[in-house]
Formats: C-alpha cells, structure tokens, sequence
C-alpha cells in the first residue's frame, strides 16, 4: 500500500468521523472550544501536536503534483502552519478562532473537514483510484 493510500484512509475516517461528531454534537464542541481557546497552555500544547503531525506528514508525503494525493501534502503544510501559530502566538491564534466562531464559521468549517473526510475516504478505499 502507499503512503498516499494509507494517509488518505487514515486522515480520511479521523476527519470524518470529527467533524460529523461536531456536528451531531455541536453544543458540547462550541462550549468545548472555548474552555480550550481560554488556556493558553493547552493552545501551545496542541500546537506542538499539530506541529509534529505536519511535519511527520510533509516528511513522508511531500507530494506536489496535479492529482488527490497533494491534498494530503497541503493538510501537512496546514498542520505545520497551524502549529506554529498555536506555539508562537496562542493569544493571536485563540482571538482568530473565537471571531471565526463568532461568525459561521464552525459551522463552515465542520463542513469543509467532512467532505475532504468523505474525498479523502473514498480515494484511499477506492480500488484501483489513482
């Protein structure tokens, strides 16, 4: 199996399976992610996370060509940056989180994750989809 196939399946269900449980539940994430954008510990601590994730996935999948597998190459990119400003900025990186939930921007953004969940599902489990 490739790396692309297993990445795609892999980041595939975990998106999914996140953003349909944000969703269903969205009352619980939204009160949730306020707790967390309050502590500036735990927003560093998860950057650290999301950082070595991107790295790990750009590490292994630097992929940049005109077919599904870059998706899995910008996620890791995404990651890196994510991370960085959860690491280096938390205050910065908690007001633009909070002034995006303000807006619909949860709901948007649950969305977004669930369908690249549902691509990404579908890419790595298709046979033959290359």
């Amino acid at each position: 199996m490739s790396i692309s196939l297993f990445l795609a399946q892999v980041l595939g269900c975990y998106f999914f399976l996140i953003s349909l449980a944000m969703l269903v539940h969205h009352q619980r994430f939204k009160k949730t992610m306020h707790e967390f954008l309050g502590s500036s510990s735990l927003i560093s601590l998860s950057g650290s996370f999301s950082l070595i994730f991107g790295l790990l996935i750009v590490a292994s999948h630097n992929i940049w060509i005109a077919m599904w597998p870059v998706l899995i190459t910008i996620i890791g990119w995404f990651l890196i940056i994510q991370g960085l400003m959860r690491v280096f900025f938390p205050e910065r990186f908690s007001k633009v989180v909070k002034d995006m939930m303000a807006q619909n921007g949860y709901l948007v953004m649950c969305w977004v994750w669930l369908v690249i969940g549902l691509f990404l599902i579908w890419a790595g489990f298709s046979p033959g989809f290359n």
